[in-house]
């Protein structure tokens, strides 16, 4: 029995494996993607009806805010009258008045959260006005890319470099204000 070493064995599956590529059908003809970039965001943006959803969102954001600076000034108050008054007060009421303005700070903190953080009101509502939109978008993206017989559309934010040539963010731009939905 004729023994192989361990060098021979690889090198025998790499030739074999090279074999087949060199003589095997060109398939890479016949399946080359062809590929689009788009800029989602640059579309979304000069769509009438994101400028009516962004001063919508811009008011929802800016009446949460106001609240947050009122509630923050209150804050404030409570703790420069505590710091004027603490030289007076009694350990006990120290504590106290220290529990209020700490309990009042967990509210602030709480209505910040809920109101302006990650999965908060203003993320849901700015996500569910916004769907509609990306859907349109979407759509347009997928039919522009269907006409020019494109197999992959990539968003150019996360491409480090694209031929400008591939670039279909106009074309979608046109399909959408020509209204062809």
């Amino acid at each position: 029995m004729k023994r192989h070493s361990l060098f021979q064995i690889p090198m025998l599956a790499v030739l074999m494996l090279a074999a087949m590529v060199a003589f095997a059908p060109d398939a890479s003809a016949q399946t080359a993607a062809k590929v689009g970039i788009v800029n989602f965001d640059e579309i979304i943006s000069r769509l009438p009806e994101f400028k009516q959803i962004e001063s919508e969102l811009q008011g929802l954001q800016q009446r949460y805010m106001d609240t947050l600076r009122a509630l923050q000034n209150e804050l404030q108050g409570m703790a420069d009258a505590y710091q004027k008054q603490q030289a007076l007060m009694s350990a006990e009421t120290k504590a106290t008045e220290e529990q209020k303005i700490m309990g009042y700070r967990d509210q602030l903190l709480k209505y910040q959260q809920e109101r302006l953080g990650q999965g908060g009101t203003f993320a849901q509502a700015q996500a569910q006005m916004l769907q509609p939109v990306r859907d349109k978008v979407r759509g347009a993206i997928e039919r522009v890319a269907k006409s020019e017989k494109l197999t992959l559309v990539l968003e150019s934010s996360s491409t480090a470099y694209f031929d400008e040539k591939t670039e279909i963010t106009f074309k979608v731009l046109d399909y959408l204000k020509r209204g062809t939905n």
